[in-house]
């Protein structure tokens, strides 16, 4: 270890798994002493060099830790901020070794746009609230161009916004036609002030009701009023200028320079006040809990910890560290322990070992090998791979045998000495330890585990069968690593996806990543023919190889037949079929590009006399720089599952071509179990319910509770276009968060980066894009260990509960039958698997009265008498749509409101926790829509400013102008409109006609 101080003399950055639940994700984010430290921003490789663009990354970075310091009431801000640049961008002396930061594990990217939300930066989600996010992605040009801050507000306040999404798991709390389609609207009725408000937070917004038609340009304020409602496409428009609100952040009108905290449950703060009526993703999401009381339940503050401390402006200011990728760099760290001969594993790691040097190792790769028994020895020094000769001089320095103890840790420490050679920085190197025992002797993992983190390299683990030792996946999480579980049994293929993932760790763009389309294997009775197939797509073809593998020594062990889509023959005749038995390989490469559409294969088994082990990987590569693959990624929910404190897991799989989305696709997970029990198989859902937290956007979850008993679970997701349905978003027809500025300025918004800013008041529609090519791919989902099982567990019991409804909504109503109808996703028995067994729903008068009083027997519980359709003692299969039609009393009141929670009860017992509430409105007069254009009635300016003046003295104004009256009444309580001037009037319509504005084309 005499090189450790050099290594802490560079700048290294530790990923380890922070006290926020970080999926698999390693996080080097950490709030100690109110200071954020292991911020990684990092920069796409087809962002072109560009210094300004880093300079905007700092001065983004340097505002928002003040203004971070001010929303969170002096409690954290951001003091060290890593910026990785890629590998293309021209080497600087200021630009230091990245350790063990990658663009995979970022914080915040810096990438081409996700249509969904362009040009919008957004923060990608996969868990619920108060759970850490993925990353934050910023385009290039939403960072550059100056009609960013123009129209959304200082870039620092943007971002606090998003770290709000990414650290501390909150949503947003204004109405969100894109991340919550299903529940988007612009008004509710509230009981508390018996009138219809905008949804918003906190309460006293000024604002003005106004409905857009950007064809026509032309605005106009909208029929209704806060009595009887608004009509349809009514916009909630929030004013420039303001004098009563310092909240939420939250709730995306952070660009006004009032607005500084998060919205707080505090009913002193009136300005700061959450609104727990409001129909918006975070209340659905987090409880109606406000946003600062999600982060006093957040780690970084909890407990009182991080209590608020003055600090100088010169001390809010970030240390920036810019740090570039360099060559790939790998250790093999194979086991070679005597237990390795056991069921062909030793001839399974070499026959994948081998394959890796030959086919998937990329030319300018720095490869070496260490082995590991008794102690750690090294079989070849870094070798940089430029020719077939290099690639040999590895193959002839792989092991030949298996025999000996278990010695990772000197396995770690040799690993480390190979890549510090030469007075090399080991930081950065990737370390591949394959293993299939528990460690024997020392020093264990435990011993070295903080010299090897603070190395700065990054160890991914694969855990060869139920025996690998339990501590690998801390390892790979204390590193930055990825766990891997190779079963050895039929189906399980990860070996081979972990040796290639050594060389997806570098700055490599999409187009020019390996591409999995099959990962399996399979047991073949003697002489017995077996048959399989894959689809190419026409996304990719080149350097496409079927790669074999077998178990029997000294002889070629199958025989391999392709059929192209054309019907072509490929067999041993071929020129590309290759065959190695030295190390068992049956290799075949197919030249140029591959054909798309269906590719079949047949394996047999030459040996009559007894059964053969194959496995089988089959890859191709991007057709052209020029076409954007479709790709999949996979994380779990966490490498440990705390199956015994009562944790489920759960796998997430994305989805994409380029940065778009692709939805409506048909995705498996395989979930590999310890105890001799068969695999287990569920479907992935993008539909916004269960573990999926937003719908359509390409992510794709589900849990898994099956579990049976302590050990590793792996998982494998396969995915294809679930039979022509697919669909790659390229455009989002969705209003977004509106820009902060003049009504009169909606309809001449500039672009940013080639995406038009959004006109407010699009309704929400479905998705759009083109039809994804037919696909399938197969990969590794990583793995996760169970250490724990509950007292007295076996396999099959009912530990858990029903899923959490979370998306319960109202999808209409009826004044005149007295009807509302519900709607929601069937959860499961055991969270998201099978059908629960009832429903109990209560209705209250409110929201509130909910709230208060979480009691079920203060409310009324419905019975199937309440019910047109429904039945609540027979819940459907989980994911499927639940529709109840409920009778309810209507008052002699023009507009009747209630609340609705409900639960579901498994056989068992167990119950679900309450959903989301939601309220329902029957109005028994609902505005009409009005003109849609001038001279269809609307007003002239002069005559707005007539109505402003004479409602300002009080005076009751009608004008009949083309059939439309107008009335000013008394201001409703607890209401504030102003006119688009921005000078305060109290008024309120009678829904029969409004002040209209025309734009200027």
């Amino acid at each position: 270890m005499k090189n450790s101080q050099a290594f802490l003399a560079v700048a290294v950055f530790l990923l380890v798994h922070s006290n926020v639940d970080a999926l698999t994700r390693p996080s080097s984010i950490r709030l100690d002493n109110n200071s954020y430290t292991g911020v990684v921003v990092a920069i796409n490789n087809q962002i072109a060099e560009s210094d300004v663009l880093i300079q905007r990354i700092k001065d983004m970075f340097i505002e928002a830790s003040k203004y971070l310091y001010q929303a969170t009431r002096k409690r954290a801000y951001f003091k060290e901020v890593t910026i990785l640049v890629p590998k293309t961008w021209t080497p600087k002396p200021e630009y230091e070794l990245p350790g063990n930061v990658t663009f995979d594990y970022a914080d915040v990217i810096v990438a081409p746009p996700n249509p969904r939300w362009a040009p919008l930066t957004y923060t990608k989600q996969y868990q619920g609230c108060g759970k850490q996010g993925v990353h934050i992605h910023f385009m290039d040009a939403f960072l550059t161009d100056p009609n960013t801050e123009l129209y959304y507000g200082p870039l620092g306040r943007t971002l606090v916004h998003e770290w709000g999404h990414l650290r501390w798991g909150l949503f947003d709390e204004y109405p969100d036609a894109v991340g919550d389609p299903d529940n988007y609207q612009e008004f509710y009725f509230s009981p508390t002030t018996n009138q219809f408000e905008g949804v918003r937070c906190s309460y006293d917004y000024n604002s003005v009701p106004l409905i857009f038609f950007p064809d026509n340009f032309f605005y106009r304020e909208c029929n209704g009023g806060p009595d009887v409602g608004y009509e349809d496409g009514c916009v909630y428009y929030v004013l420039v200028e303001q004098d009563s609100v310092t909240s939420s952040i939250m709730y995306g009108t952070y660009p006004l320079t009032e607005i500084s905290y998060f919205c707080d449950n505090n009913e002193t703060d009136t300005p700061n006040l959450h609104n727990r009526e409001a129909p918006n993703k975070h209340n659905r999401l987090c409880g109606r809990r406000s946003s600062w009381e999600v982060l006093r339940d957040h780690v970084d503050f909890a407990g009182d910890i991080n209590q608020p401390r003055d600090l100088t402006a010169d001390e809010l200011i970030p240390k920036f560290t810019i740090v570039q990728h360099r060559d790939v760099r790998v250790v093999l760290l194979v086991d070679t322990s005597g237990s390795m001969n056991t069921d062909n594993r030793f001839t399974k790691m070499i026959s994948s070992s081998a394959n890796y040097i030959s086919s998937i190792v990329n030319d300018g790769s720095y490869i070496g090998i260490v082995e590991f028994n008794y102690l750690g020895i090294m079989l070849k020094n870094l070798t940089l791979v430029t020719s077939d000769d290099d690639r040999q001089a590895l193959l002839d320095a792989l092991p030949p045998k298996a025999e000996g103890s278990t010695a990772i840790g000197d396995g770690l420490l040799k690993a480390i000495e190979v890549l510090s050679e030469g007075g090399q920085d080991p930081a950065g190197g990737i370390i591949l330890l394959i293993t299939d025992g528990e460690e024997r002797e020392r020093p264990f993992i435990a011993d070295v585990i903080d010299f090897v983190s603070d190395s700065g390299v990054i160890v991914d683990t694969l855990a060869f069968t139920q025996y690998a030792e339990s501590t690998l996946p801390d390892l790979s999480l204390a590193t930055g690593g990825k766990a891997f579980f190779y079963s050895n049994e039929p189906g399980s293929n990860t070996l081979y996806e972990a040796f290639a993932a050594t060389m997806e760790r570098g700055d490599v763009i999409d187009a020019e990543k390996r591409v999995q389309l099959l990962g399996t294997s399979w047991v073949i009775s003697g002489g017995q023919l077996r048959e399989g197939g894959v689809f190419m797509d026409n996304t990719i073809g080149k350097r496409t190889e079927f790669v074999f593998s077998w178990t029997a020594q000294n002889v070629i062990g199958i025989e391999v037949t392709l059929t192209s889509p054309n019907g072509s023959v490929i067999n041993s005749s071929f020129e590309g079929y290759g065959v190695d038995v030295t190390f068992r390989l049956l290799t075949i490469k197919l030249p140029g590009i591959a054909e798309p559409g269906a590719w079949d294969f047949a394996v047999l088994n030459s040996d009559a006399r007894s059964d053969e082990e194959v496995s089988i990987t089959i890859s191709s590569y991007p057709v052209s720089d020029d076409v954007e693959p479709i790709i999949v990624t996979s994380e779990l929910s966490g490498s440990i599952t705390a199956f015994a404190q009562g944790e489920p897991l759960v796998a997430y799989a994305e989805l994409r071509q380029g940065f778009s989305p692709i939805i409506y696709a048909n995705v498996w997970a395989t979930i590999e179990r310890p105890g001799g029990f068969p695999p287990i198989m569920v479907q992935l859902l993008d539909n916004g319910a269960g573990a999926d937290i937003t719908k359509y956007d390409g992510v794709y979850s589900r849990t898994f509770t099956e579990f049976t008993g302590i050990g590793f679970y792996g998982i494998k997701i396969d995915v294809d276009n679930n039979q022509g349905n697919a669909i790659v978003i390229d455009a989002s027809p969705f209003s977004k968060a509106r820009p902060i500025i003049n009504p009169d300025q909606v309809f001449d918004l500039p672009d940013i980066g080639g995406f038009q800013i959004p006109t407010p008041g699009t309704p929400p529609q479905e998705p759009k894009g083109r039809a994804a090519p037919m696909f399938s791919r197969g990969i590794s989902g990583g793995s996760s260990r169970v250490d724990e099982v509950p007292a007295g567990f076996t396999p099959g019991n009912d530990i858990f509960p029903p899923g959490n409804i979370i998306d319960l909504r109202v999808t209409a109503s009826s004044f005149e039958n007295k009807t509302v109808t519900l709607m929601w996703t069937a959860p499961g028995d055991d969270l998201d698997l099978g059908a629960a067994s009832r429903y109990e729903i209560f209705r209250a008068s409110s929201i509130i009265a909910l709230q208060n009083d979480s009691n079920p027997d203060s409310h009324y519980k419905l019975t199937s008498d309440d019910l047109l359709q429904g039945n609540l003692t027979a819940p459907q299969d989980y994911g499927t749509r639940e529709v109840f039609i409920i009778e309810v009393p209507v008052n002699a009141s023009s507009v009747a409101s209630y609340a609705f929670v409900m639960r579901a009860y498994d056989d068992a017992g167990l119950v679900s926790d309450f959903s989301n509430v939601v309220q329902a409105t029957l109005r028994e007069y609902i505005p009409p829509s009005g003109p849609s254009s001038e001279g269809q009635g609307g007003l002239t300016g002069g005559q707005i400013a007539l109505v402003v003046i004479f409602s300002v003295l009080g005076i009751v104004l009608v004008i009949g102008i083309a059939g439309a009256s107008f009335k000013y009444l008394t201001k409703p309580k607890n209401t504030k409109t102003v006119d688009v001037e921005g000078e305060n009037t109290d008024k309120k319509k009678d829904g029969n006609a409004n002040n209209a504005y025309v734009v200027d084309a």
